[in-house]
């Protein structure tokens, strides 16, 4: 039984026309009449006794409007309902991002919506593994460079650039560096893909590194410990640049530029309050990285 046909009788019922439902529903008159059949045809029964005037109820029509009425007003409340929940501020939301984001960025990022929204709940999933997002049901990710042959949104927040630093108290003590052949005397560590590979295989491609890792977190914990300069990206070390504990080297040399992008899945259905969580995390980390 098509639900729609029992809305259509009911609509008919209540108006006394043919006419007046038609306006009511938005439906062409002909339809209406053609669905009326229909329902009569599978109930095995005539509903309704058409005639100039308008359409009356039979005593079968008169005990099916009874029969369905509360509950048609009952479904029609409940999709009201999850209608209206649909745009409230409150629900879960399952995001996925890099160990190196989570840790610097995302925390402050998420608490402060979360702050602004009572009603929010976030799962932050830090990986540097891309989860699937159907198996793990989730509403965002952010990761570094785009997916090729993926139906996901990729939205491109910035790129990234990665810079060597050192710390202060170990440059007083070395070498100096004015260009980068001079790197050759340094304990020099870079930063190197899951497998171990450099990123910026031209860059140091006569340089054997004394320490490599695809962790910002190792490697910042390399300079702190004054043990030689190291490839981090100015977001990840801004506090220790700022208070001079940590020194950019040649920062006029490019090493390595990476784009962060924001995946979500391609649907119309969104969540408002995802959709608003997508657009203030995209707008605060765009702030952050790029400033």
């Amino acid at each position: 039984m098509d639900l729609n046909l029992l809305k259509i009788f009911e609509k008919v019922a209540e108006a006394g026309s043919l006419t007046k439902a038609s306006l009511v529903l938005g439906h062409p008159k002909s339809k209406i009449s053609r669905d009326l059949v229909k329902l009569e045809d599978e109930l095995e029964q005539t509903l309704l006794s058409r005639g100039p005037r308008g359409v009356t109820l039979t005593e079968q029509g008169l005990a099916l409007l009874q029969l369905i009425k509360s509950p048609l007003e009952s479904l029609d409340a409940s999709l009201l309902k999850i209608k209206s929940q649909k745009d409230e501020m409150k629900g879960l939301i399952k995001l996925t991002a890099p160990e190196d984001l989570s840790q610097s960025l995302l925390t402050n990022i998420v608490c402060d919506f979360m702050d602004k929204y009572p009603g929010i709940r976030v799962e932050l999933f830090s990986t540097n593994i891309l989860m699937d997002f159907k198996e793990h049901k989730l509403d965002l990710a952010l990761r570094i460079g785009k997916l090729k042959d993926s139906s996901l949104i990729q939205k491109k927040v910035c790129d990234i650039e990665v810079g060597l630093v050192a710390s202060a108290q170990y440059l007083k003590s070395s070498p100096r560096i004015s260009k980068l052949a001079d790197l050759e005397k340094h304990p020099v560590a870079i930063l190197t893909d899951l497998y171990g590979n450099p990123l910026n295989k031209s860059c140091f491609k006569d340089l054997v590194p004394q320490f490599a890792s695809n962790s910002f977190p190792i490697l910042k914990d390399y300079v702190k410990n004054n043990k030689g300069p190291a490839m981090i990206p100015s977001f990840y070390c801004k506090k220790e640049l700022v208070e001079n504990e940590f020194i950019k080297i040649l920062p006029s040399y490019k090493y390595l530029a990476r784009t962060l992008f924001l995946l979500s899945k391609p649907s119309k259905h969104i969540p408002k309050h995802v959709k608003i969580f997508k657009e203030y995390l995209y707008d605060n980390l765009k702030y952050i990285l790029d400033n």
